[in-house]
């Protein structure tokens, strides 16, 4: 007698219909609807949607890190984070894609590739402008940017938020919270992009793009392009409130904070607060930073100052150097 083979039962998700094979499986994936976050980091108190991630997240906190390039010594906290690393030295791109002439350099790229090129559709079109989305959520929080809705409310101070993200970054500022802390210097960060962003400038000196006119190198794109803006004496980005213009869409962001009386950058050493980390930084080189931190150094008393103006204006008095003329004398 042939046996059958014994039929799977299959659980579909209520919300986008999508099919697993545990029940497991779409407890786990159901947290995408609801936001459910059951598991917690017991050293920062993150929450997370399982287990795993709890894991991974906790060697963050370690400060070891056994595998070191080859190329620039830079250190890693796994051989998979190291290979990576790696190919943006060697430049290679080794996974291949069997539906396009597409290469990526790792396999998670190649996974993403796959899966937003090839596999799904951008079936679900946003009724006020031509975007289209792969699914009725990603449709959803676009439609809050037509309608302005923000149903995401800060507790504390009642700041609305449009994505749950944005909030829990948010409530960081009030709670005091800084999870990651960096491995080289004393700072911590709210955010791990931000943190991943501050060692890349600050500690390996990454410089990725260059200017077309004077070829001086910026740790990000959008610096780059303020940059030529100043070259070219543009400044495309207009305040609404004021009009005043500027040359990066950045400055301008920080900008707007300033008209709302918004200050989320906070000084560690006293109550001062700024809408512009530039500003809190400056403020913390001249009032609180030892000495040893300033950047700048008088040649002839050793005197230390956080800005090349600060010491220009300084070495005069040594000089006696009287630059500023007065035209009624």
């Amino acid at each position: 007698m042939e046996l059958q083979p014994k039929r799977r039962r299959l659980h579909a998700c209520s919300v986008c219909e999508k099919i697993f094979v545990a029940p497991s499986d779409l407890e786990r994936h159901f947290r995408v609807h609801t936001g459910e976050r059951p598991f917690k980091c017991e050293i920062c108190q993150l929450r997370f949607k399982t287990q795993v991630c709890v894991t991974r997240h906790s060697k963050l906190h370690s400060n070891e890190r056994p595998f070191a390039c080859l190329f620039c010594e830079r250190p890693f906290k796994s051989l998979q984070c190291l290979n990576n690393h790696i190919l943006s030295h060697t430049k290679e791109k080794p996974y291949f894609c069997s539906k396009c002439p597409a290469t990526l350099s790792c396999f998670g790229a190649l996974a993403a590739h796959v899966a937003v090129k090839h596999r799904f559709k951008k079936e679900k079109k946003c009724q006020h402008c031509p975007k289209m989305f792969y699914s009725g959520s990603e449709l959803k929080r676009h439609m809050r940017v037509h309608t302005g809705e923000k149903p995401f409310s800060c507790t504390t101070c009642e700041k609305k938020f449009s994505q749950s993200t944005n909030l829990r970054v948010h409530s960081l500022i009030h709670s005091g919270e800084t999870p990651w802390p960096c491995s080289k210097c004393p700072e911590r960060f709210t955010q791990k992009r931000v943190l991943s962003k501050h060692v890349q400038i600050v500690h390996y000196k990454e410089r990725p793009y260059s200017c077309e006119l004077c070829g001086k190198m910026f740790p990000t794109k959008g610096n780059g392009d303020s940059h030529l803006n100043s070259h070219l004496n543009e400044k495309p980005h207009k305040c609404a409130k004021c009009g005043k213009r500027f040359t990066g869409l950045q400055r301008l962001h920080y900008h707007l904070k300033a008209h709302d009386g918004i200050k989320d950058f906070k000084c560690s050493k006293c109550e001062w607060g700024f809408v512009d980390p530039s500003k809190l930084k400056l403020h913390y080189l001249k009032k609180h930073a030892d000495p040893s931190e300033r950047r700048f150094e008088c040649i002839f008393c050793a005197r230390t100052f956080a800005t090349r103006a600060l010491i220009e204006e300084h070495l005069r008095s040594h000089v006696k150097e009287k630059p500023c003329f007065c035209d009624f004398v």
